[in-house]
């Protein structure tokens, strides 16, 4: 008996030792990957706007909603905090993760604030923690301009060939506050969709100025709405996801009618 007991505590000794490499290499591979060091192809670049995309294999850990210690989006987080304050910080970032406030304004005439009572009530969209593959796209913008000192907005659509297990990444952007119109993006896209792809979700990130606390609303504008109807009917949106650095907000295609856009107000 105490043979066996001896036996049986190797056995998990072992297992637990095997368990400790495969972990450490899992997370030596996530480190390793960084959209940074990855070869892109360029679509077109006109000054500091780039349309560009790259395609990896799909593996869990980019969905993981653990971003680890991302350089760009770290540093961000971190003078954020110093710049408000610890407390300050909390409350600005809790407040774009709630939903679970009243929806007292959805007769409102302000359509981006129905649209974001709409989130925080819970009744369209679900937010969670920003994942892997969001930070690592949002941190490639920081570190060509970090969102404190020179804030921008970015533009990801990502694909997905589950027969070919790949992901296909697309990114525009450049130094204006507003992102450019991804014309050439989609001509790219409209081959891909003929070729297995599926369109899964568009990301794009959102911010405040300071008088607003800097935390991005976790909810679409108007004009934002409207674009998800639009790549929905187009190209077969499947989800929009916005970002602010923190959080990351869902919203399926079956709820974008539910949102206020400009021909709905």
């Amino acid at each position: 008996m105490v043979k066996m007991n001896r036996n049986y505590a190797i056995i998990l000794f072992i297992l637990a030792i095997a368990f400790l490499l495969t972990g450490w290499r899992i997370d030596k591979t996530e480190r390793k990957f960084s959209l940074r060091d990855l070869a892109q192809v360029m679509l077109e670049q006109k000054g500091n706007e780039v349309f560009q995309y790259w395609e990896f294999e799909n593996k869990p850990f980019l969905w993981d909603t653990v971003p680890g210690q991302i350089n760009a989006l770290k540093s961000y987080r971190d003078s954020l905090e110093v710049v408000l304050g610890t407390g300050r910080f909390g409350q600005a970032v809790q407040k774009e993760a709630s939903q679970t406030i009243a929806a007292d304004s959805l007769n409102s005439k302000n359509g981006d604030l129905i649209n974001a009572q709409l989130v925080h009530s819970g009744r369209v969209g679900k937010i969670r923690e920003i994942n892997f593959l969001e930070a690592q796209i949002l941190n490639y913008q920081l570190m060509r301009y970090p969102l404190l000192s020179h804030p921008t907005e970015f533009q990801g659509f990502i694909l997905l060939n589950d027969s070919l297990n790949r992901v296909r990444v697309y990114f525009g952007a450049s130094d204006q506050p507003w992102p450019p119109k991804p014309k050439v993006i989609m001509e790219s896209m409209v081959k891909d969709l003929k070729q297995g792809w599926k369109f899964k979700y568009h990301l794009h990130n959102h911010y405040e100025p300071k008088t607003n606390n800097y935390i991005g609303i976790m909810a679409p504008s108007l004009a934002d709405a409207q674009f998800f109807a639009f790549l929905a009917e187009d190209y077969g949106l499947n989800t929009a996801l916005i970002t602010n650095g923190f959080n990351t907000v869902e919203i399926k295609r079956e709820d974008f009618s539910k949102l206020k856009t400009p021909d709905k107000l």
